[in-house]
């Protein structure tokens, strides 16, 4: 009976464990659309101070670096269960050389966590504004599966973003970013003005928080 009792206590550690791990290695852990805890963490940051340093955190070593980029990379795979379908529209960045770059429409998984198109692909959040349409909610890696949006600390105000949705080209103007916790769902919001909301990982490597790029309609 009592070794019933240990295996059992045994048991139940381990599920907690693995339970911890999953939640830790999920990425983008992008904000979850049920989520009622958004808080802005450090909103306003300057680029000078707040740009990422490419060799990632400070305490880690390249094995580690390496093993836990392995790891999100297999946890983004696994989040990508249904292939992206058509694209739904193309996005250029001069300042960041990203040119032509696909975008596909994804949803939320059945646990409410965003879902994000794999490879070098940006995602728009199907359940923001269509382009043109308001908030148009846009996220992709800067670290893994392509990274394609590795340089978007670089963005600055006054930086072109154009998006081609069916042959029409749409201007966007940067004008600022911000740091949030990856819960601030507040971004998700709908606005009364034309814009794109974009979002990334950060600090590079390290994942914490999010970087967020707004960018309104020229």
């Amino acid at each position: 009976m009592r070794g019933g009792r240990a295996l059992a206590i045994q048991l139940t550690v381990f599920l907690l464990l693995v339970g911890v791990s999953a939640a830790l290695l999920l990425h983008p852990s992008l904000p979850k659309a049920s989520s009622t805890s958004a808080v802005t963490a450090a909103a306003g940051k300057s680029s000078a101070s707040a740009r990422p340093s490419g060799s990632g955190a400070a305490a880690a070593t390249p094995v580690a670096e390496s093993a836990q980029a392995a790891q999100r990379n297999a946890a983004a795979v696994a989040a990508a269960q249904a292939p992206p379908g058509t694209v739904a529209a193309r996005i250029s960045i001069p300042r960041i050389k990203i040119a032509n770059a696909p975008i596909y429409n994804r949803g939320t998984d059945a646990r409410g966590v965003m879902l994000i198109a794999p490879g070098y692909a940006v995602t728009h959040y199907a359940s923001s504004a269509p382009f043109g349409g308001g908030n148009s909610v846009l996220y992709g890696h800067d670290d893994i599966q392509g990274s394609i949006f590795s340089r978007l600390y670089d963005l600055t105000a006054g930086d072109l973003i154009q998006v081609t949705v069916g042959g029409q080209t749409q201007i966007y103007r940067v004008t600022g970013h911000q740091i949030v916790t990856p819960t601030a769902i507040s971004v998700l919001a709908p606005t009364p003005d034309v814009r794109l909301t974009i979002i990334t990982c950060w600090p590079f490597n390290v994942d914490s928080k999010r970087w967020i790029v707004t960018a309104v309609r020229a």
